[in-house]
């Protein structure tokens, strides 16, 4: 072994010897000050989007306090990105195995006409109807993994080509129409409210909660993660990565489909256009949520604040009167600017 440093004691008059394994001094005021920046720099990373949130809501209150700053205001943003908020925690678990699924949008508006149109023009009765769609939102997901999974093929290309399969579906099945005939049951539950909301809130926060629950505190979600970070070292540590990545597809198309038919029940429709408008901003808070809460990593909380962070900034801009298009421009910047730090993230955390 190598000897130990020589250090000039401060007399000069002999070296003395710094046993290798001795405390390094943190005590210095330039060592101190890096350590405080890098929780700085942490404390910015992790709740950069809860700070902007938070200076949006003040920021409109005060700007609009008759149209923003108000209760039906509110229950509005939190109603109405429901079904949204279940598509992009459902998009987390094919993200979080390093996996991408750019059929669940187009899987909501099959399935949203779908519905309608067993329902209403076959006159299934309700159940059956409800069956059959989250029955083919599974069976898509199994499609997207058989592609990917066991032949290899980019998920981004299976998924892409599946996903305008689906929306020629649509098109087939509702002849380009809207179609009435969603089941009452399904329009009451996403009509109905308990304590002022929507029931489509209450179900949006209990899959937040118990995917939060399987992501942090079981095994699968664990695995689901280090399958993420490495597919090779979680296959020689012995996960059945093939197993845990056809899960992932599998549960994005359940979800997928089971929003199509919350979003009929919300509508009273099936309307064949209403799935394209959810791909991006689904994206874009999932993509934004990896950069909050827990930097560089898909997670439950920083998707839901993220999302609501999105829909509050349209909102507000909206309701002073700027144009509807200003959606497309914000979801789209957000997503360019969340992977760009996200990036920025990883980056800083290896140099460390």
């Amino acid at each position: 072994m190598p000897d130990a440093p020589l250090l000039t004691d401060p007399g000069g008059s002999e070296p003395s010897r710094v046993d290798a394994d001795s405390p390094v001094p943190t005590g210095t005021p330039s060592v101190q000050a890096g350590l405080r920046g890098s929780r700085h720099r942490l404390f910015v990373y992790r709740y950069a989007v809860v700070i902007v949130l938070i200076l949006f809501v003040i920021g409109f209150s005060l700007g609009l306090p008759r149209t923003f700053f108000t209760t039906g205001n509110f229950v509005t943003i939190l109603s109405s990105q429901a079904v949204l908020l279940i598509l992009a925690l459902g998009l987390t678990f094919p993200l979080i195995t390093g996996e991408f699924d750019l059929s669940v949008a187009a899987m909501l508006g099959f399935g949203a006409v779908l519905l309608a149109a067993l329902a209403g023009i076959y006159h299934w009765p309700g159940w059956a109807a409800i069956i059959t769609v989250l029955a083919i939102g599974a069976l898509v997901g199994v499609v997207n993994a058989f592609f990917t999974v066991h032949l290899g093929v980019n998920a981004f290309i299976v998924t892409l080509g599946t996903g305008t399969v689906l929306t020629g579906l649509t098109l087939l099945v509702s002849g380009g129409q809207i179609l009435n005939g969603v089941p009452n049951g399904v329009q009451s539950f996403a009509t109905h409210k308990l304590l002022g909301l929507p029931l489509p809130v209450w179900l949006a926060l209990v899959f937040a909660l118990v995917l939060w629950w399987m992501y942090e505190q079981t095994p699968l979600g664990r695995y689901l993660y280090f399958v993420g970070e490495g597919r090779e070292v979680a296959r020689l540590a012995g996960l059945p990565v093939k197993r845990l990545r056809f899960f992932a597809f599998v549960g994005a198309g359940f979800v997928s489909s089971s929003c199509g038919i919350l979003a009929a029940g919300q509508f009273g429709s099936g309307d064949p256009s209403v799935g394209g408008s959810y791909l991006l901003p689904a994206y874009a808070a999932v993509f934004l949520g990896a950069a909050t809460i827990k930097p560089g990593r898909f997670n439950v909380w920083g998707t839901v604040i993220a999302l609501y962070m999105l829909v509050t900034g349209v909102t507000g801009l909206e309701l002073m009167g700027v144009s509807s298009w200003v959606e497309q421009v914000f979801n789209g910047a957000a997503l360019v600017i969340a992977v760009t730090f996200a990036r920025l993230v990883a980056r800083d955390q290896a140099a460390r």
